[in-house]
């Protein structure tokens, strides 16, 4: 099997080290690979770019989808107070965050966590662990296709930015 994965920064390596635990080539080109992993890449990819893998194109979401769809999933699931966090690697289509899912893992949220503490010591280790187990089932022929229930779904817009003090 065979992957290559777009993206940067501590879920960019954590795919590198799943893969390699997993004993995957990970390939530079895509038009060689059976999954593209999508790991904190931030740009909308096209229809032809999403065809050529032979599996798909695999994303990470730093939530449970469908909820919190957009950029911002941890600050939004800090900000709103929810009692759980968690992560979902799904299919892209189209939409945003909307393909079907392949798998989510979910934990009780630690209310002291700001977002950046949260995404790097609880969500890109479950990440990590929930995408070690979906390559060895798609070693296994395994390929999970859920689609979103889209009575849970919400969409929530980039963060607000701060608010910059002007003297005068």
């Amino acid at each position: 099997m065979k992957v290559a994965i777009w993206g940067s920064g501590p879920i960019y390596e954590a795919a590198l080290r799943a893969c390699a635990r997993q004993e995957i080539d990970v390939v530079v080109e895509v038009h060689d690979c059976d999954v593209l992993l999508l790991a904190n890449y931030t740009r909308i990819v096209k229809a032809a770019e999403r065809e050529i893998p032979r599996i798909g194109a695999l994303c990470f979401h730093a939530s449970p989808l469908p909820r919190h769809r957009g950029r911002d999933a941890v600050y939004w699931t800090v900000k709103m107070g929810d009692p759980t966090c968690g992560v979902s690697w799904f299919w892209i289509d189209a939409g945003i965050d909307t393909g079907e899912v392949a798998g989510t893992s979910e934990v009780a949220r630690p209310p002291e966590l700001r977002p950046r503490d949260l995404y790097e010591t609880i969500l890109v280790p479950l990440g990590e662990a929930l995408l070690d187990t979906l390559l060895a089932q798609f070693k296994r022929g395994i390929v999970s296709r859920f689609p979103q229930d889209e009575r849970f779904a919400s969409y929530e817009p980039p963060r607000p930015k701060p608010a910059v003090a002007v003297e005068t």
